[in-house]
């Protein structure tokens, strides 16, 4: 009873499966006196899935060959619910004889490993030191550390299952740092790629639109007076750098709003937008509409916001002028439920969104865009049926 105590207590603090299950056997071999103990793990259909052996060498064990499949005196030890004794192995009628390799067994004490309804495995004992049976003492003993066992076992399963938590849990949060960095990293290159652009804008729109502006001014001074008599060569040659100047002025001054648009701070989100579609059709020559409810139009959100949204719709009109080969296009902004909705509509040649794309649509910047002011952004087409770019931000 002492040497049961010990090993119990032995058994039980371990939390590794393959230590506690080496350390059970090793138990059972010296509470019951036994030379050889085995410990057979099975699964719901009764085969052994797991052997652990104990009092068998090395050599001996690869001799033998694989593990017991749960056959002759070891498959009616898994199917009863009782231990089980056997005086001589060899002259008992379930036994199906040893493999080749195998050391004689005589004596022989099965016992279940059972908690709470659940069957874990058995215990097979072998060979009692003194040459004599196992007696109703050893079952005994055998039964009380086999419930030990069983508690053993489950412990360590769920030691296992915390630990397989805790580890889930730890890759979930970093996961999450990871992606928030991401985030942070992305909103960082975002803000300095405004940034330069507003500098860039602003550099176009007062350094070179103002250095054209007055080039303009200049050519005037040189065409003179209408009813001065001019060179007809230099006139028609200062009406063309004229129209040069022009020219890049309107350039310059376009592509500085396109860079950052000073209406987008100056005045607010959506006459932003509605000066983009009216540029972009300009431009294109696509018929584009802009539909905005009344709330939206007074609405007022927060720079981070009207910047990404007035980024995606820019990006899906670049589209439908690129790629959609359409000859229409509705820019659609509403509010409801605390959420500004953006749709981007166009009567294109669609395609499936679905299919890997070669990146020039630029859906995933979109899509990062959006995430960074806690938006989504979906993408509704079909080949022959136009596309649909849906931008949703809580604003509530």
């Amino acid at each position: 009873m002492q040497v049961l105590l010990r090993r119990a207590l032995d058994v039980a603090s371990e939390h590794d499966l393959p230590t506690v299950l080496q350390r059970i056997v090793e138990a059972a071999a010296e509470v019951a006196g036994a030379r050889y103990s085995a410990i057979g793990v099975y699964d719901a259909e009764g085969e052994i899935s797991s052997f652990v052996h104990h009092g068998l060498d090395d050599d001996t064990a690869a001799r033998i060959g694989p593990q017991p499949r749960g056959r002759g005196l070891l498959q009616h030890d898994v199917l009863d619910t009782r231990p089980t004794r056997v005086a001589d192995i060899g002259v008992d009628s379930r036994s199906c004889g040893f493999p080749a390799h195998h050391p004689p067994m005589r004596s022989f004490l099965g016992a279940p490993i059972a908690r709470g309804g659940r069957r874990f495995g058995n215990l097979y004992l072998t060979e009692k030191h003194d040459g004599a049976e196992f007696d109703t003492d050893d079952e005994a003993l055998i039964v009380s550390l086999a419930a030990f066992a069983a508690s053993a076992i489950e412990s360590t399963e769920l030691a296992t299952a915390e630990r397989a938590r805790s580890d889930a849990v730890a890759r979930q949060v970093a996961a999450e740092e990871s992606e928030r960095a991401r985030r942070d990293v992305l909103a960082a290159v975002i803000e300095a790629q405004e940034s330069e652009r507003a500098r860039v804008s602003r550099d176009l729109h007062d350094d070179i639109g103002q250095a054209l502006t007055s080039v303009l001014l200049g050519l005037r001074l040189i065409d003179g007076p209408a009813d001065q008599q001019r060179d007809a060569d230099l006139a028609r040659r200062v009406d063309e750098m004229r129209q040069l100047v022009v020219d890049a002025l309107h350039r310059t001054r376009r592509l500085a709003f396109e860079l950052r648009p000073t209406v987008l701070d100056d005045v607010g989100l959506v006459p932003a937008l509605a000066r983009l579609v009216a540029d972009t059709a300009e431009r294109s020559g696509l018929i584009i509409d802009a539909l905005v409810d009344s709330a939206s139009e007074l609405l007022d959100v927060t720079p981070d916001i009207a910047t990404a949204v007035y980024r995606v719709v820019q990006e899906a009109l670049t589209n439908v002028v690129r790629h959609a080969q359409a000859t229409n296009a509705t820019v659609t902004v509403a509010t409801a439920a605390g959420l500004l909705r953006t749709l981007v509509d166009d009567d294109g040649i669609g395609f499936d969104p679905t299919e890997p794309c070669d990146g020039h649509l630029g859906l995933h910047g979109m899509k990062e865009r959006a995430e960074l002011v806690g938006g989504v952004v979906r993408v509704v087409s079909a080949p022959g049926s136009g596309t649909t770019i849906v931008l949703e931000v809580p604003i509530a």
